[in-house]
C-alpha cells in the first residue's frame, strides 16, 4: 500500500532517504502519530500540512508529508502489522471511556530533555468501579493494561471494590489519605460531609503536606515507584477513590523523577476539575434534593471533587523544605539512585 511518499510491502515501512531507498520493519515501530502544521489562527482554512511521525525503537523520528487520510489509513496498517504499537498524541488528555471520567493517558508529555512519555504507558485514574464491558475491552485490548495499583485505603476498596480484568496483575499500595472519602450518592457522603470541619479547605492542604511529611505514606510512594519500575510490557494504571489526591500526587511525583517541568506538571493536575465537574454536578443534585443540605455541605463537596494549584504547590514546597530538592526526596524518600531513575526514564520517554 502507498501512502504518500511512502509504501508498506512485506511488513516493512519502505521509503527513500538521501537518495537511499529504506526498509523499516514495522515491528520496530513504537510509536506513530499524526502531526498539523499551518497558519497561526483561528480559521482551519489556514492549515498547511499534516504528516505521519514515526518513532522506532532505537529512538529515531522520521516525518512523511501526507493527507490527514493516508495519515489515519497508514497508522490503521501499521497497528495491524504491529499491535503492540502506540498511537496518537494525547499529551496527557482523558481517554474517552464510558464509566470512567478521570483516566488518562500520560502519553506524549515532553520533559526538559525534550523527550516525550510512551503512550500507552502510564495511566492515572479514579476507581474502577463498575466498568463497562466495553471499557474493560479498551484497557486490555487497545492499552494493553497489564498492572493495577490501588492507592486507596482497605475501607474504600471494601465498598467499592476494583473490576478485575483479564491478564492484569493487581497491587494495594494504601497511602493514608483522609480528603479521600468514600464518594457515592447515599449515606457514605453524607457521613463524611458531616464529619468534615466547617472549614474543609485548611483540611485538605494539611492531608496534601501529611502527605509528604508522613514517612508512611513516603515509604508507600515509594513501593509506587518500584512497581513502576519493575513494569515489563503493556500499560501500567494507579487509582484513588476519585483519582485526584493521592493518584494525582503519585502522578505529580513520578513527571517530576522523569524531568517534566512544573508547569506541565500543574497543569495535568488541573486537568481533574474539567473531567470531574459532570460528576460534581450530578452529586451536588442529589444534595439539593435532600432536605438537611445546607450551604455549607455544598461547599465541602466542592473541594472534595475539585483540586487547586496551591495543592500541588504544597507538596513541591514541603519536599523542599524536609529534604532541601526533589533530587534528595527522590533518593533519601522515594529510594530511587540516580541510575534508577535514568532507567525509569529510559523506560518510559523516547
Amino acid at each position: 500500500m502507498k501512502y504518500g511518499k511512502i509504501r508498506i510491502e512485506d511488513g516493512c515501512l519502505i521509503f527513500t532517504r538521501h537518495m537511499m531507498i529504506n526498509s523499516l520493519p514495522c515491528r520496530d515501530i513504537v510509536w506513530a502519530y499524526m502531526r498539523r502544521e499551518g497558519a497561526d489562527g483561528s480559521d482551519a482554512r489556514q492549515l498547511l500540512a499534516s504528516s505521519l511521525i514515526i518513532v522506532t525503537r532505537r529512538k529515531k523520528h522520521y516525518q512523511f508529508n501526507m493527507s490527514e487520510r493516508e495519515v489515519h489509513d497508514c497508522i490503521r496498517l501499521l497497528r495491524v502489522l504491529n499491535p503492540d504499537m502506540a498511537v496518537g498524541y494525547p499529551r496527557g488528555g482523558r481517554i474517552p471511556l464510558q464509566s470512567l471520567p478521570n483516566t488518562r493517558d500520560l502519553g506524549a508529555i515532553e520533559a526538559k530533555d525534550g523527550r516525550h512519555i510512551i503512550p500507552r504507558k502510564l495511566l492515572r485514574s479514579g476507581e474502577l468501579y463498575h466498568i463497562s464491558s466495553s471499557d474493560k475491552e479498551i484497557l486490555e485490548n487497545e492499552y494493553k493494561l497489564r498492572t493495577v495499583i490501588d492507592l486507596r485505603r482497605d475501607d474504600q476498596r471494601k465498598i467499592k471494590p476494583d473490576t478485575i480484568m483479564a491478564g492484569v496483575e493487581y497491587y494495594h499500595i494504601p497511602v493514608p489519605d483522609e480528603d479521600s472519602p468514600i464518594i457515592s450518592p447515599g449515606k457514605y457522603l453524607l457521613e463524611t460531609l458531616y464529619a468534615l470541619p466547617d472549614n474543609t479547605e485548611e483540611f485538605v492542604k494539611e492531608q496534601y503536606r501529611n502527605l509528604i511529611l508522613d514517612q508512611y505514606c513516603v515509604k508507600q510512594f515509594a513501593r509506587f515507584f518500584d512497581v513502576l519500575f519493575h513494569q515489563e510490557s503493556g500499560a501500567v494504571l494507579w487509582h484513588s477513590g476519585t483519582g485526584k489526591s493521592t493518584a494525582g500526587v503519585g502522578t505529580a511525583l513520578l513527571l517530576s523523577v522523569l524531568g517534566v517541568e512544573e508547569d506541565m506538571i500543574r497543569e495535568d493536575f488541573m486537568r481533574t476539575n474539567r473531567y470531574l465537574e459532570p460528576e460534581l454536578k450530578y452529586m451536588q443534585r442529589f444534595l439539593m434534593n435532600r432536605p438537611d443540605t445546607d450551604e455549607k455541605m455544598l461547599d465541602k463537596l466542592k473541594v472534595l471533587y475539585q483540586v487547586k494549584e496551591e495543592y500541588i504547590d504544597i507538596i513541591f514546597e514541603t519536599i523542599k523544605i524536609e529534604y532541601g530538592s526533589m533530587e534528595k526526596f527522590c533518593r533519601d524518600g522515594l529510594y530511587l539512585k540516580p541510575k534508577m531513575t535514568e532507567e525509569l526514564k529510559n523506560k518510559y520517554l523516547i
